[in-house]
């Protein structure tokens, strides 16, 4: 079960990282496990856990250079349920500390450069506990070197998607990862839409999915019957690239099995 503590609008400074951290060599223990013991092999340290709920991250020197443990606990900075979805179908254990930033461009500012800084923002403007890890994103839709964040009103929905009607557009997501150092990265997906006729817009700005969603439209819902393909990863175009944000933790030390739990 994801809890959900109070937020907190306390920035902590993120270092940005000279470099990827080694990859962790062990396998990790996330938030929900407790009484841990570690047990030592030649090649890897494991960690073998009993049930109840471990906070922090934690590394344990091990005999040999290569090997060390990493437990941390994830905390998701964001309020958008489908983000919390999809980090829990992939086996996180994590918290959500919905974060909320100024989503204004900076005049001139690129859209890829726009999503990261929210990203590190989201990230930043967490009270991190001890030894957590925190996750931000923030996802908009670009097409005709124009971006389309989440529509204002219904009329400024059915005009975003008139203009995706029958073309291809760019969903692009900034992700940020840190503790005491911060990465960063970003996705970018390819999504062709079919041709839409003015009733078909007016049936979907109606249904009221098309609310609080970059580019009016949710891939995982009533949109779904729009898109005629995609190209690259379809979590980020549903709000989060799963793999990205692997990459990234893996980058931190971290690689959570299934469930962040050892066998």
């Amino acid at each position: 079960m994801i809890s959900v503590p109070s937020a907190s609008s306390s920035a902590v400074a993120a270092r940005a990282s000279a470099g990827p951290a080694a990859v962790c060599q062990a396998k990790p223990t996330f938030a929900g496990e407790r009484g841990c013991r570690r047990r030592r092999s030649r090649t890897a340290a494991v960690v073998t856990c009993l049930m109840g709920t471990m906070r922090g991250i934690g590394r344990i020197a091990p005999a040999e250079p290569d090997e060390f443990i990493i437990v941390a606990m994830l905390i998701l900075a964001s309020a958008a349920p489908r983000r919390a979805e999809l980090l829990a179908a992939a086996g996180f254990e994590f918290e959500v500390v919905p974060q909320t930033v100024d989503e204004t461009p900076r005049p001139g500012e690129p859209a890829e450069d726009y999503v990261l800084r929210l990203a590190c923002e989201k990230v930043r403007s967490v009270r991190r506990k001890s030894g957590s890890i925190v996750i931000g994103s923030d996802t908009t839709v670009l097409i005709d070197g124009l971006a389309l964040g989440k529509p204002r009103d219904d009329q400024e929905a059915t005009d975003m998607l008139k203009r995706l009607s029958g073309r291809t557009h760019d969903v692009l997501t900034g992700v940020a990862v840190g503790d005491d150092r911060l990465l960063s990265g970003i996705a970018r997906t390819a999504v062709r839409f079919l041709p839409l006729t003015d009733d078909e817009i007016a049936w979907y700005v109606a249904s009221g999915e098309a609310r609080d969603k970059a580019g009016a439209y949710a891939i995982q819902g009533l949109a779904s019957r729009f898109v005629e393909r995609i190209e690259g990863s379809y979590s980020n175009v549903v709000g989060l690239p799963i793999a990205l944000v692997y990459q990234l933790l893996r980058q931190l030390g971290v690689a959570p099995g299934r469930g962040g739990r050892v066998d």
